[in-house]
């Protein structure tokens, strides 16, 4: 586990399951309290040594991907990767 966070102001759980250098995330929505239905994908994200450059790569391919913010997780910015990637919501995440 990479990152176990509870933030009221976001609504949600986030953990981060590190398998090399993929990382699956796993949300709960705080509203929805304990649940007996089926759990599902949130997204996946990706660590990145430069993210300006990783994200400049990957404008110069051809995906649409967010300008770079802050992360949730203290001393990492993000961005999101928009396109190509067969629905599933993706995240680079670099160190500040």
């Amino acid at each position: 586990m990479a990152l176990d966070r509870t933030n009221p102001a976001w609504g949600s759980r986030l953990m981060f399951f590190r398998a090399g250098d993929m990382i699956v995330e796993v949300m709960h929505a705080l509203k929805d309290g304990a649940g007996d239905g089926p759990d599902r994908l949130w997204g996946l994200s990706w660590r990145a040594a430069d993210l300006a450059a990783a994200r400049t790569r990957l404008i110069g391919a051809g995906l649409d991907v967010s300008e770079i913010r802050t992360g949730r997780k203290p001393g990492t910015d993000v961005f999101t990767v928009r396109s190509g990637t067969m629905g599933v919501p993706t995240l680079v995440i670099g160190r500040t």
